[in-house]
């Protein structure tokens, strides 16, 4: 009753209870005055009668001085939150896991999973372990062993450092963690971040985690997730990504009883991609090796013109496989129009006081700090290497030129390309109808004001996309019908993707098992045997983007395109100069390279000093 009437009291001050005071107190002099609250209490007021003024007076009082909203939030509504930044689905426990591993100086991680990690993500290893002590410490949030000073974040050394890994996962499914530092083995049980058992085991080196039921007490975050087989496929990549550059470890995925990979340890990169992908494929892949004091870069790139059929762009900085935008578009840069996306995977090695790394909840991005320098390093050395090494063609036919003036005679291009945003598409005016083909790769022409380059797979690859997209799917049948017999996992994307395709023009006949045959394909389309092995599997590539006409065209146009290094004859390289300036954009091809590089006489003379 203190606190009610103190309250009222304050609010009287305010004019906000005259309404109920005022009622009983009808003196002339006072009428317009409010009562003190207290004298209320001294007053012949009925209860109800008090009741229903007390209730009016209230409303009053909170649609004019409303309660705070802004609240703190309970520990654990806060540390479910904090949990949800760092693991977002499966494969964010897998990723957090196998780089405790690797911190642990592990040589065998093994990996299992149930339902794409959504029911069970474990995750076993053979390194150093923790005591007792330390394992009860390491499920606290912010408890590591890798910083204790705002200095250390400067000189990062390992994987993790945050101390959030684990608290995180045990906030957000069953957690159990059975550790052993070679003196005693403990087990610890939790649910819902707390501790619920602790036990003594007899392990006897190394750490296993087991994560189920993940995110069973966040529906909403639950029903976020995809399909197993699409968390499935993120496990995948993401064990294969951290086995290529930890070659020296061997990796296990499995799901069930059936092993999805098994990478023994091996002795480099090569050696381990061998083991991924095509032995054949990966020896013609270049190694990148410089080293440059405190600053190294190590890898594999593609030549030119390597056209294999499997996508690698993988960038490592001090082996943690990162995103980097700015250095994967300089090395898709350093090709100068390649005639298919370049495959590559490097290790940029660098003091950690030149890197920030903390600039990511889930620690995919990192930062550079003389990031202009290592992306001239990384563009030059790409550069060096791959054209330095292009091969060189003999040719017996002489390339006979007409005669220009001296002042534009030149022995070294200049890479000048068009503006993506030309306002017009109206082919250059090229003085001659002859055309010449450099290194059966690109086809030069003269013009009134210069020269163009065209490189002519991209420049078909343009023809061949805006041809698809702009057919209703009228068909041409072929008078030898190509059959393919497709591997499961193809076959299933065939399923999935036929109706499109059909819509698009193809027409597929359907055999017993997994035998197809391709019947008919878009009008004014030309497609080999050759061009269809691996067809189905570059699509599944495609996610969920695989029934989308563009992305399938983007497959197809690469995949039939005229090749770099294929010879063509006048009429051939006149007829795509002819189309590609009938397209709607001939300047850029579908995947955003450019397709024509203009070269005037002025740009020649400035090269030349005059």
């Amino acid at each position: 009753m203190e606190v009610l009437m103190r309250y009222l009291y304050q609010a009287s001050h305010h004019n906000c209870i005259a309404r109920l005071t005022g009622q009983y107190h009808n003196s002339s002099r006072m009428r317009n005055r409010p009562m003190h609250p207290y004298s209320i209490i001294s007053q012949k007021i009925s209860p109800s009668t008090f009741s229903h003024s007390f209730l009016l007076t209230f409303t009053s009082l909170f649609i004019k001085y409303p309660m705070p909203v802004i609240r703190i939030l309970p520990p654990e509504v806060r540390s479910k939150i904090a949990a949800g930044e760092v693991i977002v689905r499966p494969v964010s426990v897998i990723k957090e896991l196998i780089e405790n591993s690797l911190d642990a100086g592990a040589k065998r991680i093994e990996v299992e999973i149930e339902a794409g990690g959504k029911k069970k993500c474990m995750v076993n290893d053979d390194g150093s372990g923790m005591s007792r002590e330390d394992a009860l410490l390491s499920v606290e949030r912010y408890a590591t062993s890798k910083i204790q000073t705002i200095e250390d974040i400067e000189d990062i050394k390992t994987f993790g450092f945050r101390g959030e890994a684990l608290a995180s996962i045990a906030q957000v499914s069953y957690f159990e963690l059975e550790t052993s530092d070679g003196k005693e083995g403990t087990k610890l049980i939790m649910r819902d971040g707390e501790i619920k058992d602790v036990i003594d085991t007899q392990r006897t080196r190394g750490t296993r985690v087991k994560v189920s039921e993940l995110f069973y007490n966040l529906p909403a975050r639950r029903k976020f997730l995809k399909s197993d087989d699409y968390e499935r496929r993120l496990i995948i990549d993401l064990v294969r990504t951290y086995a290529i550059i930890q070659p020296d470890v061997h990796f296990i995925l499995s799901e069930g009883n059936r092993n999805i990979l098994n990478l023994a340890p091996t002795k480099d990169l090569k050696s381990r991609l061998s083991q991924i992908y095509s032995e054949s494929k990966i020896e013609k892949l270049i190694p990148v090796n410089l080293n440059l004091g405190e600053i190294s870069i190590n890898g594999l790139i593609s030549p030119l013109g390597f056209n294999e059929g499997f996508n690698l762009n993988l960038i490592y900085v001090n082996s943690r496989p990162v995103k980097y935008p700015r250095i994967h578009r300089v090395i898709i840069e350093s090709y100068q129009s390649p005639q298919e996306p370049p495959v590559y995977a490097i290790d940029i090695k660098i003091p950690p006081r030149e890197l920030d790394v903390n600039i990511h909840p889930t620690k995919n991005e990192v930062k550079i700090k003389e990031e202009r320098y290592v992306i001239d390093i990384i563009s030059q050395l790409i550069k060096n290497k791959i054209f330095l090494r292009a091969p060189q063609r003999e040719y017996k036919q002489e390339i006979v030129t007409e005669r220009v003036p001296d002042d534009a005679r030149f022995v070294q291009d200049s890479l000048i390309p068009y503006p993506s945003g030309v306002p017009t598409r109206t082919p250059p005016n090229t003085e001659t109808t002859e055309f010449w083909q450099l290194h059966n790769t690109y086809i030069l022409a003269q013009t009134s004001t210069g020269m163009i380059i065209v490189d002519q797979h991209v420049a078909h690859e343009r023809i061949i996309y805006e041809s698809i997209m702009n057919n209703t799917g009228s068909s041409q049948h072929l008078l030898f019908p190509i059959t393919l017999n497709l591997n499961p996992e193809e076959y299933r994307i065939y399923e999935l993707t036929k109706e499109t395709l059909k819509s698009m023009g193809f027409e597929f006949k359907e055999f017993s098992g997994r035998t197809i045959v391709l019947d008919a394909l878009p009008v004014d389309s030309k497609i080999t045997r050759e061009d269809l092995e691996g067809f189905f599997s570059e699509i599944g590539t495609l996610g969920k983007l695989m029934n989308q006409k563009s992305e399938l065209a983007k497959v197809i146009a690469c995949r039939v395109a005229i090749k770099a290094g294929q010879k063509l004859n006048q009429y051939e390289m006149q007829n795509i100069i002819d189309r590609l300036f009938a397209c709607e954009n001939p300047f850029i091809c579908p995947h955003g390279r450019p397709i024509v590089i203009k070269i005037t006489l002025d740009d020649l003379a400035r090269r030349f000093g005059r």
